[in-house]
């Protein structure tokens, strides 16, 4: 992946947010079944679904169905990767595997966060005319203790009226302070995780 240090299209999740969002795994005491939840930008997202069919793969969603999520929070923990030369090839793989599934690659780089820790970050989008909306991923990934991970936040943005111009909307006005709190949300010991699928 070509590491630059700027930032040229970023943005996601219609949500209240700050950057300064403490972002933490937590038990949830009145999730179904104790269901972990994570907080991000002052929203909860419960565990909706774990499957490793491919890698062990968390998705969290707020409020919503699974099959049916307007946004969603994916964690998949890759102990393939273990080196940062294995994050930057598991990048590259990833950026190939959303070209030929026809997504356009918005960006494409290498950030850093405050504390100076490096990750990828991508911006693909999905068009989707038939549902008359974009389906946009902010990705990073990053290291954790012992191996990389991928964290993936979607985004369907729909408009029966004119879905393209309400994405091009949404990503003018959000691109900043997501770009940043993608960039500074710490991800927790995935082994902490259930691993039991559902």
């Amino acid at each position: 992946m070509n590491r630059q240090t700027t930032l040229f299209a970023t943005a996601f999740l219609g949500l209240a947010m700050t950057a300064s969002a403490q972002n933490t795994f937590r038990s949830a005491a009145n999730a179904a079944a104790n269901a972990p939840t994570l907080t991000l930008f002052s929203n909860k997202y419960t565990l909706a679904s774990y499957n490793q069919k491919y890698n062990p793969t968390w998705e969290f969603t707020s409020n919503e169905a699974i099959n049916a999520w307007t946004s969603l929070v994916t964690l998949i923990d890759r102990a393939d990767a273990k080196t940062v030369t294995d994050m930057d090839k598991l990048s590259e793989g990833l950026m190939s595997y959303y070209k030929k599934a026809n997504a356009v690659v918005l960006a494409a780089k290498t950030l850093k966060n405050k504390a100076g820790v490096s990750f990828n970050y991508m911006l693909v989008a999905f068009d989707e005319p038939a549902k008359q909306r974009f389906e946009l991923n902010f990705i990073k990934v990053g290291m954790g203790p012992k191996n990389a991970y991928i964290m993936l936040i979607g985004l369907r943005i729909r408009d029966p009226k004119d879905y393209k111009a309400r994405t091009k909307e949404f990503l003018e006005k959000r691109s900043g302070e997501v770009g940043e709190a993608l960039g500074e949300f710490v991800v927790a010991d995935l082994s902490t995780l259930p691993r039991r699928e559902f």
